[in-house]
């Protein structure tokens, strides 16, 4: 006897799939297509306020003047960074104690007095060379050791209060 072959459910889901997918996309690009009376409308062709020379000129001008303000920027940062002057401070490992560089001579900052008369020291030579902005960066250790304590800490940003100063810890949390 002759048997019929089994048919698959893929040979009837395949084609159903294909369909429903092209009327998803017509679907989709509904909106951007017009009935026939509905172009006809916005089809006359409409005077713009100011001749188009004009808003090329107007536009040209505008980026002209924001080149000019961007380099007028550029030139305010580089005088900026020009008038600061950074003296970094140290922070032993060891001991959390406080050290700057003079004349290639290691020198510690032991109390207020000494930072008050190195603040006043940089600030008389400053003013000599011409006037610039100082500013102090304590640079914690670079291994990981427990210094500074954060008694430490506060006693060098009361010594340090009068004048602009920051700490830079890498390892502290933004």
């Amino acid at each position: 006897m002759i048997t019929l072959p089994r048919r698959s459910v893929t040979r009837f889901f395949i084609p159903m799939i294909d369909v429903l997918t092209l009327l998803f996309c017509i679907f989709l690009l509904m909106p951007f297509v017009k009935a026939a009376g509905e172009g006809a409308e916005s089809a006359t062709p409409t005077v713009p306020a100011e001749p188009p020379p004009t808003d090329i000129q107007d536009a040209a001008r505008t980026i002209e003047q924001l080149r000019r303000e961007v380099e007028r920027m550029k030139q305010e940062r580089a005088d900026a960074v020009q008038q600061i002057v950074v003296r970094p401070l140290e922070i032993s490992k060891d001991d959390g104690r406080l050290y700057y560089y003079a004349g290639g001579e290691r020198l510690e900052v032991r109390n207020q007095d000494d930072a008050l008369k190195l603040i006043e020291q940089q600030r008389r030579e400053l003013r000599q060379k011409g006037g610039q902005d100082l500013y102090f960066l304590l640079l914690y250790p670079r291994v990981l050791s427990g210094f500074p304590t954060e008694g430490q800490i506060r006693d060098y940003e009361r010594w340090f209060q009068a004048v602009p100063h920051g700490i830079d810890n890498p390892r502290a949390q933004n």
